[in-house]
């Protein structure tokens, strides 16, 4: 199967993951001597739901110099919904903050806005804390746009074949951890193609998509939620739903068929992804933990325990 590598600097480790984001192997290989001031952060889902986006894009952002090099780690929260999970993600947080000052991160380019929310939580009130940047934002400020011819395959690859001569509407669902603050919301609607924009209301009153009801137990409150975000796009007369989150994209086009959903980045790189099948339980999350993960990582719900994987040197490592 084919493999994408990445040099992970927080944990220092060569990992490769599979194509289908559900297996992953590591090596330990040495720090780099030179201080990495900008990291690229894809965040779980991306890396589980399309790992060749996030090669391309770790190119990308470091061929541009906007992003040096990458970590695959998980923001840790996670943890908050695992027995002892404050004692645990405090912890983590702080492993994190020492694998972030030993490498000298100053900025983060974060493409979820989940981890953006957990990476501002771990550095809140820490000095010279490193700045928190929203991935669409920065491909904006980059000069990145979508083109609406990239739109119209897109949706085409997922079955809805659109008028021609009519501007594409988008409905924007911004992404809970980013209300009020607005840095995914104005990056997204800044990439997309001029006068595509259904609402125009960045994160400001954002719906949830029915993952904090689904993460509860909660799985019928969780597809009404979803349903909703659907029926305000409906009501704008939107062509799609569009989130700058892929877990929002999983959520709700489980919830609904009216609404087709997509990613932004599956626009901006022309990749449709089929939602429906990727909306799967995450198989590999990458964690500072030391000993608590095994070393082998295995697709989540197999034979093998937890599913994640110990970037961490263990014991026999260390030996």
């Amino acid at each position: 199967m084919d493999e994408f590598r990445f040099l992970d600097v927080l944990a220092g480790h060569e990992v490769f993951v599979s194509s289908d984001g559900m297996t992953a192997r590591a090596a330990a290989v040495a720090q780099p001597d030179a201080a990495c001031e900008s990291l690229f952060f894809p965040g779980c889902s991306l890396v589980n739901y399309a790992p060749a986006l996030v090669a391309v894009l770790a190119d990308y952002l470091a061929d541009a110099g906007t992003a040096t090099s990458t970590s695959l780690l998980c923001c840790g929260k996670i943890l908050d919904y695992e027995q002892d999970g404050r004692r645990r993600r405090d912890a983590f947080d702080e492993r994190l903050r020492k694998a972030v000052a030993k490498a000298g991160v100053r900025r983060f380019v974060v493409a979820c806005p989940n981890c953006a929310a957990a990476l501002r939580r771990a550095f809140d009130g820490v000095d010279g804390a490193p700045e928190v940047a929203a991935l669409p934002r920065v491909l904006a400020e980059m000069g990145c746009r979508i083109d609406e011819a990239a739109v119209r395959r897109v949706l085409a690859a997922k079955g809805v074949s659109l008028p021609e001569g009519r501007t594409v509407r988008l409905w924007v669902h911004d992404s809970c951890p980013d209300r009020g603050i607005g840095d995914f919301a104005r990056g997204v609607r800044a990439l997309l193609p001029e006068g595509s924009v259904a609402n125009d209301d960045p994160a400001q009153s954002a719906g949830c998509c029915g993952s904090t009801a689904r993460a509860a137990g909660k799985e019928q409150a969780a597809l009404a939620a979803g349903r909703r975000r659907a029926e305000a796009a409906a009501s704008a007369q939107a062509d799609a739903l569009t989130t700058a989150c892929m877990s929002c994209a999983a959520s709700l086009t489980m919830a609904q068929n009216d609404v087709p959903v997509v990613h932004y980045l599956e626009l901006l790189c022309d990749y449709p992804l089929d939602w429906r099948s990727l909306a799967r339980p995450m198989a590999l999350r990458f964690l500072l933990e030391g000993d608590e993960a095994p070393e082998a990582q295995t697709p989540c719900g197999a034979a093998g325990g937890r599913p994640f994987i110990n970037l961490a040197p263990n014991e026999k490592e260390a030996s």
